[in-house]
């Protein structure tokens, strides 16, 4: 799975001096517009309903270094049908779903319209920094941010 570590490392080396994320415009098209055309959860109802990629199931720690095969081929699925959906590269992908914390939904929507559906903005590696840190005042910024769901969510990406 070395396109993980690859995506994981672009993201990680990402400089974005501020707060901005991607908007759609930055988002590769598909009409023009930078929206897609048709339902933003369509991709979902093809069998992959409120999935997460399996990195991002924190009640599923890991207990050697091999992830379980058919998980690993499950989120390789999903990653091969929003590539063909959205005609997009894996690397771009996979980003997507890094910046989601590996939601699937999320990651959908977010393809979709360039913002993720719950209206918080999508992480950066400035804000997984700022995680990191063990002080209130930047976790209470960050919940702010992204709401304190989310920020659990990350925490648990993170770990796994």
């Amino acid at each position: 799975m070395g396109i993980f570590e690859a995506a994981n490392r672009e993201f990680e080396s990402s400089e974005s001096g501020s707060d901005i994320t991607d908007t759609p415009d930055e988002l590769p098209m598909q009409n023009g517009e930078g929206m897609f055309p048709g339902d933003p959860a369509s991709g979902l109802k093809t069998g992959l309903g409120n999935c997460v990629l399996p990195a991002a199931q924190g009640e599923n720690k890991r207990t050697n270094a091999c992830p379980d095969s058919s998980k690993a081929e499950e989120a390789a699925q999903i990653i091969q049908h929003f590539m063909e959906e959205f005609h997009m590269d894996l690397l771009t992908v996979t980003q997507a779903f890094l910046k989601n914390s590996g939601e699937v939904e999320a990651t959908s929507y977010y393809l979709h319209a360039g913002q993720r559906l719950d209206g918080y903005p999508v992480w950066s590696r400035e804000d997984d920094l700022e995680l990191q840190k063990d002080d209130e005042d930047v976790r209470s910024k960050l919940i702010a941010k992204f709401g304190a769901e989310n920020v659990a969510r990350r925490v648990a990406f993170r770990k796994s």
